[in-house]
């Protein structure tokens, strides 16, 4: 099944299927190195996995702030003053 979701990472014409192919090939990996962790009745490995799953979460979080144009400002209707443009919050104290 890796393979058939990493031929899909090749092919995605969008950065979007490619990310999602490597999000799904580390969640995979994952699941096989907790299989792992059960069978041999070695949990160790368990962190092992918690760790690889971060790492896939951060790199996934780094493709797409280097593949997607934009900016990344958080826009929120309705909160003035939250995107952090300099305006001190006035206390009612």
């Amino acid at each position: 099944m890796i393979l058939f979701v990493l031929l899909r990472a090749i092919i995605g014409p969008t950065v979007i299927d490619r990310l999602l192919s490597i999000n799904a090939i580390s969640t995979k990996v994952s699941a096989i190195i907790l299989l792992m962790a059960f069978i041999r009745d070695d949990y160790g490995f368990i962190d092992v996995a918690f760790v690889f799953v971060l790492c896939g979460f951060v790199g996934g979080l780094w493709i797409l702030r280097v593949m997607t144009p934009g900016d990344w400002q958080l826009r929120l209707p309705g909160l003035g003053g939250f995107e952090g443009d300099g305006e001190e919050a006035a206390s009612n104290d």
